[in-house]
């Protein structure tokens, strides 16, 4: 099993994981049936990721094994990729797998402040630190606002490794971004 090395502020409240050793042995029979039901092997092993990576990061905190019920709990998954999240109020995670992704898409799901915003940026890889910003404040959320354009984000701060908005956080590591929501108070 391979662990994605994420800023020190954030371990207790993620992990992102890959590669791990016969994920089945860490689910339950209900959990097994779901994953089993999927049709494609690829859906399939992603989805026990997941929830192995939520499984871990609760092990990790004390809580015992957890079932993935939003929105205390967040999972995401990406390539060989998985993350999960967990806090005692909503919380949202997202990663991706870097990849080249037109800035066209950006009308999709960033509003013309938004993209104002992103085409400000000098980090590598803008649109999907926008993209993982997104996806994390609309998980932390659960969901509720349709669509991504619809889910307030202020971009607030640029760093060597990542941005920091007012909804998420997020961080270049390897391979992968990775965006998380902030902590409650």
């Amino acid at each position: 099993m391979i662990e994605l090395a994420l800023p020190s502020a954030w371990r207790d409240r993620a992990i992102v994981i890959r590669d791990v050793d016969d994920p089945e042995s860490w689910l339950h029979a209900d959990e097994l049936a779901i994953a089993r039901a999927f049709p494609r092997e690829k859906r399939r092993r992603e989805w026990m990721l997941a929830r192995v990576a939520a499984k871990m990061l609760a092990r990790r905190r004390g809580l015992g094994d957890v079932a993935v019920e939003r929105p205390l709990i967040s999972v995401s998954h990406s390539g060989p990729w998985a993350a999960a999240a967990i806090d005692i109020a909503p919380v949202g995670i997202d990663v991706e797998v870097v990849r080249n992704i037109s800035e066209h898409a950006a009308r999709h799901f960033l509003t013309s402040e938004q993209t104002a915003q992103m085409e400000s940026c000098t980090i590598p890889h803008r649109l999907l630190h926008f993209w993982c910003a997104k996806e994390a404040a609309w998980k932390q959320r659960g969901g509720s606002i349709p669509f991504l354009k619809g889910v307030p984000l202020t971009m607030l701060a640029e760093n060597d490794g990542g941005l920091r908005f007012d909804a998420a956080e997020t961080s270049a590591v390897d391979d992968v971004i990775v965006a998380l929501t902030p902590p409650t108070s």
